[in-house]
C-alpha cells in the first residue's frame, strides 16, 4: 500500500461517517484514538528515520574501518573531556577542603605559598570576584575586576584590557582537576622557611 493510499485511508476513517456517504457504516474513531495516531505517526517515521540512518553508518563503518575508528576514538575522547569538565563549584570544594588541609597543620609546618594561594582564592571567591569560564574541553577560573553584582553596571566602564586577561586568571580545570591548585599545594607540609634557617 502506498503512502498516499494509507493518508486517505486514515482520513476516510476520521471523517465523520456522514461527510463520506458512509451512513452508518464505519464509525469515526475517537478523541482518545485520534490523540493517538497524532502522536504515534511522527514518532514511527522518525524511528525509521534513525534506524536507516544507522544501518548506513555501520554500513559505511564497515567499508573503511580506520576512518570510522578514528572518529569514533575522536568523539569518544572528546565526550570524555567534555563530561570530567570541572565546574565552579568543583573549584569552591577543591579550595575549602585544601583550606581546612591547611588549617589541621600547625603554623610552623604549613608552606607560605600554599597558604597564600589558597587564601587568595578564598578572598575572591568572598569578595564575589571569582568567575568561571568553560570551554567545554576545559575550563578557565578568573578573577573578575568588579563584583558579580556589579558586573552588569561596569561593562563599560570598568572593563579590563585584553592584555589583563592573560594576568587575571587563577587555574585552569581538566579532566576534572584544578592544575595550580594541585601544584600549589604539592608539599603544604613542608615549611620552606624551616630549610633556610
Amino acid at each position: 500500500m502506498s503512502r498516499l493510499q494509507k493518508v486517505t485511508s486514515l482520513l476516510k476513517t476520521s471523517l465523520p461517517s456522514r461527510l463520506t456517504g458512509d451512513q452508518g457504516k464505519t464509525k469515526p474513531p475517537g478523541r482518545l484514538k485520534r490523540m493517538f495516531l497524532w502522536l504515534y505517526n511522527p514518532t514511527v517515521t522518525a524511528a525509521k528515520d534513525y534506524r536507516d540512518v544507522l544501518l548506513e553508518t555501520g554500513q559505511k563503518m564497515v567499508k573503511k574501518p580506520i576512518k570510522s575508528t578514528c572518529y569514533m576514538s575522536v568523539l569518544g575522547i572528546t565526550s570524555y573531556l567534555w563530561y570530567y569538565n570541572p565546574t565552579l563549584d568543583h573549584y569552591r570544594d577543591a579550595s575549602l577542603s585544601n583550606h581546612h588541609r591547611l588549617l589541621m597543620l600547625s603554623w610552623r609546618v604549613r608552606n607560605k605559598s600554599s597558604e597564600r594561594f589558597v587564601d587568595s582564592v578564598l578572598r575572591l571567591d568572598r569578595e564575589g570576584r571569582l568567575a568561571h569560564c568553560s570551554f567545554f574541553l576545559f575550563s578557565l577560573v578568573y578573577s573578575a575586576h568588579v563584583n558579580s553584582e556589579l558586573r552588569e553596571f561596569s561593562k563599560t566602564f570598568l572593563s579590563p584590557r585584553w592584555i589583563e586577561y592573560f594576568d587575571r586568571i587563577v587555574d585552569v580545570g581538566f579532566l576534572g582537576r584544578w592544575h595550580y591548585m594541585e601544584t600549589a599545594m604539592l608539599d603544604y607540609d613542608v615549611n620552606e622557611d624551616e630549610w633556610k634557617k
